[in-house]
């Protein structure tokens, strides 16, 4: 690989540091405009929201919000980021899960909350006036790792189905009138059909909630999980076959129940950012043994995925395409988990080489974190061959800094 974004890699590390994220500008906006239009084409009355928590640097954030998307928010911190960027309160959402009254008090400042339980609406504050929305728990999900499928009956997330229709009740006994509602099932989805079945899903439960209320929602969200392929033998996720099932799943349901079809919220994340974003590494030294060893500068504490979900990433080598056997990539984290990858085939390589991880936009610097004393990395974003710091590495005083009491 000669560069991102046009931009010479030895020249980034060299100037930046390692380790070091890589962000592809133009790849974004691809992105963006790929997924809406697939949308667009097959459902015009689609509204996508930037589900913040995949990657929240706000230097990105405004980079998607200049492509027409809204922002989904998990967290007070997340609402702040999405207003920072530019984004109208109508355009920005609240997702949580055990929200706080501190939670949905900042939730407020947003135009629609999906509240993940019955018993939230005692802590919404008084005088909310966006659009009111539960989250269903399916009783099905799916995902590429057990640790990311948010439905089905081990799942955290959402009210059992067969409890929705009274949160809706009391909420509109409690005065409210404008709704909507929600389903998020996983993430990392490429099947076409696995979205279909949740478009099916929550409309058809919607018809029976919402008809005894005499009301229609103002939108029906099926959430994200538009997944992408992480290795060379996974297929990427036909975005059109997509847009072109749920489509015709919301046609064929609000036929089936008399309703004008209603209007959809998709919460992409992963799609819109993650292969877009980089991770570049160096070796820092080599051991041979029952393995071969090859140690780099980042740690699970840069780059988490392989260590909490036993992801993989494609690996390249920066100038070195040829196998010599293979090899097992760790961090210098005082932890056996700190391993990438194990036995994979890999070049040749000597103290100083380049290492680069792809597919590393989403869920990666989003959950780095200080460990063994090892900050956080810095941040480029790369277009046109112009390379810009948008998040500065974290140093010693920032860390000692929180101390300081």
């Amino acid at each position: 690989m000669k560069g991102i974004g046009g931009c010479d890699l030895h020249e980034l590390a060299a100037r930046f540091g390692t380790p070091l994220y890589l962000y592809d500008a133009e790849r974004i906006e691809r992105n963006c405009r790929a997924l809406q239009g697939a949308f667009n084409a097959h459902y015009p009355a689609t509204d996508s929201f930037y589900a913040v928590k995949a990657n929240g640097n706000p230097h990105l954030l405004r980079l998607i919000a200049a492509r027409g998307l809204g922002a989904d928010c998990a967290a007070p911190l997340e609402v702040t980021l999405a207003e920072r960027a530019g984004i109208p309160r109508e355009n920005i959402m609240y997702t949580g899960n055990y929200e706080s009254r501190d939670d949905l008090a900042a939730a407020a400042r947003c135009g629609a909350i999906n509240l993940d339980d019955i018993t939230a609406l005692d802590k919404l504050p008084a005088g909310f006036d966006g659009i009111l929305s539960f989250r269903v728990n399916p009783g099905e999900g799916g995902g590429s790792h057990p640790g990311i499928i948010t439905g089905g009956p081990g799942a955290k997330f959402g009210i059992p189905l067969e409890s929705v229709p009274a949160a809706y009740r009391l909420a509109a006994d409690r005065g409210f009138t404008r709704f909507g509602i929600h389903l998020m099932a996983g993430s990392n989805n490429r099947d076409p059909l696995f979205f279909a079945r949740m478009t099916a899903i929550i409309c058809h439960n919607a018809a029976g909630i919402f008809r005894p209320l005499g009301i229609l929602p103002e939108y029906l969200d099926i959430g994200g999980g538009f997944g992408i392929p992480y290795t060379d033998d996974e297929t990427p996720l036909d975005l059109d076959a997509t847009a072109k099932a749920v489509a015709g799943t919301l046609a064929l349901c609000a036929a089936q129940h008399g309703v004008t079809p209603p209007r959809l919220r998709i919460e992409p994340g992963r799609y819109i950012v993650g292969d877009a974003g980089y991770l570049l590494t160096r070796v820092t030294g080599i051991k041979e043994g029952i393995h071969r060893f090859v140690g780099l500068d980042a740690g699970m504490n840069t780059l988490l995925r392989p260590a909490l979900y036993g992801a993989r990433h494609r690996v390249t080598v920066v100038g070195k395409d040829t196998p010599a056997g293979v090899a097992t990539l760790c961090g210098r984290i005082c932890e056996n988990t700190d391993i990438f990858a194990t036995d994979i085939p890999f070049p040749a390589v000597t103290e100083g080489d380049i290492v680069l991880f792809h597919d590393a936009g989403a869920y990666c610097a989003a959950m780095a974190f200080p460990y063994n004393g090892r900050l956080r990395p810095a941040e480029v974003l790369c277009e046109n061959g112009v390379a810009r710091l948008i998040a500065r590495a974290e140093d010693k005083t920032d860390f000692l800094g929180r101390y300081a009491v």
